[in-house]
């Protein structure tokens, strides 16, 4: 475990021992790490407020960026990378947080212009490169200029599907990305009047993922893909944040047809409380929810969605042998950035697993996004609300489907395949603990 004064100390105080004898400048030392970990959002066109593409954009900002990097607010990442490793980590080491606090502390030179690497490509059109087929939103949405608290927008996409359709990677497409907070995704046999995650499980159908500012379009391993069913619907729950002017979005979800052999299926297991009710001044309510797994499932990854109070949370899965697995611990939960944390090294979970969320808020006046500590906070979809969603992307540990699949649709099987039902129930009904 770190000592974190001691550590926000030595930052402060200290110059990284290479500082001494180099310059460190833009061109040489930043322009690198500022391409890899923060050009996906601070660009033209991103929701993030300025590009930092360019020394004399990111000089101007020197300041911020020192006291970001040193908080650890920038790049966002806040589940505990020492705990578990992450496929999508964005987080700064501790060496590239040293370079850019002395890069500022030194008067943040530009170097030798000739040094400057090329600045990295984006495609503004699909990052994934061109999809095989594209849902559109069937109706777009008005943006209003300058409003921060616009109420979630529940928005169809098209066409209603006649056939299965198998797909291996997909991506969520804004025209006017530096309006969207975040979406998530799901398809469902039914057109909701409220989408959400929750509600399109309720129904019969299913989350399949969510748009996050910086996020990259999701593929799946080898020899597995999610199949979009014949009726069903994709839809999307976005939340916007006004700009300066008024704006006018339109939804695209591309997909990459699966091609050749699937043994998988993609499928969500997850929680979905309501029972939340935080008293005034309380900084550390606390829930806990837990599923049990009807079969052999591995995990791909793990996701939470919480509101302003929301602080932390921690999954884990608890093997029938009494062992603990962390999933993630997620301590610094942020509402303005909520990540879809995917396993580097998935976990395959035995039947008879317990699946276990422990989430925490705070509804103090030391949290600084809370807007009303006087405030009884009760469960509701809205923002000045609570509540508490959570998911993973698993398979079936031994499931062996054996499709021939072409262009997205099964055209065969394989002699080798295990033929069994697929089960439409993983887990069983939540049950929540605590406050």
């Amino acid at each position: 475990m770190k000592h974190l004064l001691s550590t926000a100390i030595a930052t402060i105080l200290a110059v990284p021992a290479f500082a001494a004898n180099e310059a460190i400048t833009y061109t040489e030392h930043i322009a690198p790490i500022v391409h890899e970990h923060c050009a996906t959002c601070h660009r033209p066109g991103e929701i993030a407020p300025f590009s930092l593409l360019d020394y004399k954009t990111a000089r101007a900002w020197g300041k911020s960026i020192k006291k970001a990097v040193h908080a650890k607010t920038m790049p966002p990442w806040h589940a505990d990378s020492e705990k578990t490793e992450f496929a999508n980590d964005r987080s700064l080491s501790q060496d590239e947080i040293d370079t850019l606090i002395a890069w500022v502390d030194q008067g943040a030179k530009q170097g030798d212009p000739s040094k400057m690497p090329e600045a990295p490509t984006f495609n503004d059109t699909w990052v994934m490169g061109e999809p095989d087929f594209i849902f559109h939103s069937t109706t777009d949405f008005d943006i209003p200029a300058l409003q921060q608290e616009i109420r979630y927008q529940s928005i169809h996409l098209g066409p209603t599907l006649e056939e299965d359709m198998y797909i291996t990677a997909w991506e969520i497409r804004h025209t006017k990305r530096e309006a969207v907070h975040h979406a998530n995704l799901v398809r469902s046999p039914q057109k909701m009047k409220h989408v959400g995650i929750g509600g399109a499980v309720q129904t019969g159908g299913d989350y399949i993922g969510s748009y996050l500012p910086g996020a990259r379009p999701f593929g799946y391993p080898e020899g597995s893909a999610l199949i979009l069913p014949k009726g069903n619907t994709v839809q999307i729950q976005v939340h916007y944040v006004g700009q300066e002017e008024a704006l006018t979005d339109h939804v695209m979800f591309g997909v990459k047809y699966a091609q050749g052999r699937i043994d998988k299926i993609l499928r969500t297991i997850g929680t979905d409380n309501n029972d939340i009710e935080i008293e005034p001044h309380d900084p550390n309510f606390m829930k806990r929810a837990e599923i049990k797994l009807m079969y052999p499932l591995t995990i791909f990854s793990s996701g939470a969605h919480m509101h302003l109070r929301g602080s932390g949370y921690t999954a884990s899965a608890i093997f029938p042998d009494g062992t603990n697995h962390l999933v993630a611990d997620v301590p610094r939960y942020d509402f303005n950035w909520q990540v879809n944390y995917e396993l580097a090294n998935p976990i395959e979970m035995p039947k008879g697993t317990t699946y276990r969320v422990d989430a925490k808020w705070d509804n103090s006046e030391s949290n600084p996004l809370n807007p009303d500590p006087a405030a009884k906070v009760t469960y509701g979809p809205w923002t000045e609300n609570e509540m508490l969603t959570t998911w993973s992307h698993v398979v079936l540990t031994d499931e062996k489907l054996g499709l021939k699949v072409k262009d997205g649709r099964v055209v065969g099987h394989h002699d080798d395949r295990i033929d069994k039902q697929h089960p439409f129930i993983l887990q069983s009904f939540p049950q929540t603990f605590g406050d």
